[in-house]
């Protein structure tokens, strides 16, 4: 018999270093005011200039390109062009995100800055995307459609396709930081 693994959601984890990210931030923006820094506002990271994002942006590209290299058998420079955007988010206390996925991107990643305090919450959960595949099934399959949860540490981050549906929990404490950021291809 012959298998064939189908509808694979290949999920990217490692760590990274980009300690002068975390002062760029404390430094140039107003932590009292974040909601001026998301995605939903037309913030962009990556339009400001600065060495600390110079490195950061490179470092996201390298993990996007080993990504797609892993998975698809295809580098990066593949693609005629290729766009990434990133913002600031999962900061202070109560801060919470409902389930979402990244629409229109390709690839999404969240790099954890700041994330030393992991008793007081914040886990990423991802749902298995196959919509209600778990339909019929008994408990003996329940590890076919388990959450998958992270607990943040500081350097960590996580690539994933960006129709994958997730969301964090509450969490509790003073100070957080992650930077999402969003991999869109062109491919004319």
């Amino acid at each position: 018999m012959e298998y064939k693994d189908l509808w694979p959601t290949a999920f990217g984890m490692g760590k990274f270093e980009c300690p002068e990210m975390l002062d760029y931030i404390l430094t140039n923006y107003d932590l009292n005011d974040m909601s001026k820094m998301t995605e939903v506002n037309g913030f962009n990271l990556f339009d400001h200039d600065h060495p600390a994002i110079d490195t950061f942006k490179k470092t996201c590209i390298d993990n996007f390109d080993e990504y797609l290299q892993r998975n698809l058998g295809r580098p990066l420079s593949d693609w005629s062009g290729h766009t990434v955007k990133s913002w600031v988010s999962g900061h202070g206390s109560g801060y919470n995100m409902t389930i979402h996925n990244h629409a229109g991107a390709t690839l999404s990643a969240v790099y954890y800055l700041l994330a030393e305090e992991k008793q007081f919450g914040g886990e990423c959960v991802f749902d298995d995307p196959r919509t209600n595949a778990n339909r019929g099934y008994d408990e003996k399959f329940k590890p076919m459609f388990e959450r998958f949860t992270h607990t943040p540490e500081t350097g960590d981050y996580l690539i994933f396709p960006s129709f994958t549906y997730h969301h964090v929990n509450p969490y509790t404490s003073s100070l957080r930081f992650c930077l999402p950021v969003d991999l869109f291809l062109d491919d004319n």
